[in-house]
């Protein structure tokens, strides 16, 4: 949930352009961050600042949110009608008049 609050919140300064629906799905989206948990636990261990322990636990919790917040955000897309593309119409072929005599 920490994750959520402090990446997913910026993306309320985008709420009038996109509205509610699609800023909720930013959050979740923007709130996904593995390579930069990583990156930073990698620094902080060789710093000495927080245990092995502690840099596992924050990866993980990096992980979780990488499986767990997209499913969110595409459901979210997916009820404005944004998640599957539109159908190109199929021309009319014309109907084809019988021939007398023909089988």
């Amino acid at each position: 949930m920490a994750l959520l609050a402090v990446r997913g919140i910026p993306a309320l300064a985008y709420r009038k352009a996109y509205g509610n629906r699609r800023t909720a799905a930013g959050a979740f989206l923007q709130a996904t961050s593995l390579p930069f948990i990583v990156a930073a636990t990698q620094i902080g261990v060789a710093l000495g600042k927080i245990s092995p322990a502690t840099a596992a636990a924050l990866v993980a919790a990096g992980l979780l949110s990488v499986l767990a917040f997209p499913l969110p955000a595409l459901s979210l897309l997916g009820r404005g009608g944004h998640s599957q593309p539109e159908q190109p119409e199929t021309p009319e072929t014309p109907e084809t008049p019988e021939v007398e005599g023909s089988p």
